[in-house]
């Protein structure tokens, strides 16, 4: 699966906000938008010094639970399980992976350390383009170990930092191995039990499914369910359910320091200048800096962020979206802070001269600097004449972003914040498109 739009932390900054007195109104109102529009389903909840200030159920769906997948929530779970080890001293930062996997490429120069804050070059196998079509069936650990070594490391351990799923599963074997003790186990008696978590578990089985939320893709007409990944193939890397009373308590427990030591919690919250720490993500907002981790599986999208200096946390879980989840974060905060946010314009562009939409579908490569492919796209006709971007070789089961119509040949991804404008010769034949996001434009060819 190659991944060609980034979900960004919240990433703001400027002057330091003071709470607005009507916040509860001014969420209510911004979410109740975004749900009427086809933009959001799930939960949001504000705590303040571990108490909640704001909950708002917004689930679409008739069965509406208040436990979701939280993706790669999972990672703050496994590193803080990770420390503990340390602490225990049967882990070092500077343990070399070598010492349980040395078959993994580079296995001797990459360092727990490595593995933690997104250092060590290992593929992403995340990246693997048969995913969506086979995320449904059961995965040993030989075969993810197999897939995590059949693609190239992205540089030499140390050099640079690249987010990789790799990473994780991998401290989840290593936690395993250690303790002799499955993740769950794991999970349970160092985190969930240990601070009082209800509802938070690591999900092992498709029979675990109906304990849970299902997530759901809009299509421009009707939500549709999306299919499942099995949680053998996330494990440590993002396989565990929780609420958002239960993450928000998670961050609150782990930055008073009751989960791991005042040392391993600074290596957590240790950040280089993408924001990217031991296990924790920096996500300033204004003059405030937070620390949290974001989220998505399937159509699960989750954010989780503390900010130490308020004693506060905001959790979004949502089980199906149509615009970034760092616009909703970004929206709930500013309501909360009364800072001055433009709600999304949710106005459709509608003309009886317009081409159809079905008209744009086929095959497009997108070149930047003329010459390195950088992408094989797949646009394709979706509901109420607007289309569906997918990457070409995940085929007809990938995963699709849905491009609403802006203007006469102008369609916008709200997940991505990415315009497309399509490019049509003499005889109104489409011949390529224009891709534009965060003000960057790559030239698209149509092939097919």
């Amino acid at each position: 699966m190659k991944k060609i739009f980034v979900l960004l932390m919240v990433n703001v900054f400027g002057f330091s906000p003071a709470q607005n007195p009507e916040y509860a109104k001014s969420i209510d109102s911004l979410m109740n938008s975004f749900q009427q529009h086809n933009a959001f389903s799930g939960s949001v909840l504000l705590q303040k010094n571990g108490e909640a200030i704001y909950k708002g159920e917004f689930n679409k769906f008739g069965n509406a639970s208040n436990k979701y997948r939280v993706g790669s929530i999972t990672k703050v779970f496994t590193a803080i399980i990770t420390f503990q080890l340390i602490e225990e001293g049967k882990l070092a930062l500077d343990t070399k992976l070598s010492q349980y996997y040395p078959g993994i490429k580079n296995a001797d120069k990459i360092t727990i350390g490595n593995l933690l804050s997104h250092t060590s070059g290992i593929y992403n196998y995340l990246e693997w383009e048969d995913y969506y079509i086979s995320k449904t069936r059961k995965f040993t650990k030989k075969e993810m170990l197999d897939l995590i070594n059949q693609g190239k490391p992205a540089f030499k351990p140390g050099e640079n930092c690249e987010y990789s799923n790799s990473n994780y599963l991998l401290l989840g074997y290593i936690m395993e191995d250690i303790t002799q003790k499955p993740y769950a186990e794991n999970l349970n008696v160092r985190i969930v039990d240990k601070i009082g978590l209800l509802d938070t578990y690591f999900e092992t089985d498709v029979k675990e499914y109906q304990d849970r939320n299902t997530s759901y893709s809009f299509n421009g007409a009707e939500w549709l369910r999306e299919t499942e990944t099995h949680p053998s193939f996330t494990c440590a890397a993002g396989a565990v359910v929780s609420t958002a009373e239960d993450l928000s308590k998670l961050m609150h427990e782990l930055l008073k320091g009751n989960l791991v030591s005042e040392n391993s919690l600074a290596q957590m919250g240790k950040t280089n200048s993408e924001g990217i720490g031991y296990g924790l993500f920096r996500t300033p907002f204004y003059g405030r800096i937070g620390y949290g981790h974001s989220g998505k599986i399937d159509e699960f999208h989750s954010f989780v962020g503390y900010f130490p200096a308020d004693r506060m946390s905001i959790c979004v879980l949502s089980n199906g979206n149509n615009v970034k989840l760092n616009e909703i974060v970004l929206g709930v905060a500013s309501k909360y802070y009364g800072i001055a946010y433009q709600n999304p314009d949710f106005t459709t562009y509608k003309s009886e001269t317009s081409p159809q939409a079905k008209i744009y579908g086929g095959v497009y490569k997108a070149k930047l600097i003329g010459l390195i492919n950088v992408g094989t796209f797949q646009i394709s006709e979706a509901a109420n004449n607007y289309l569906f971007l997918s990457m070409y070789e995940d085929g007809k089961n990938g995963e699709k972003v849905l491009l609403e119509r802006r203007g006469e040949n102008n369609f916008y991804a709200r997940k991505n914040n990415a315009e497309f404008d399509f490019i049509l010769d003499k005889r109104g034949k489409v011949t390529g498109m224009k891709l534009t996001q965060n003000k960057r434009s790559i030239a698209c060819r149509k092939v097919m």
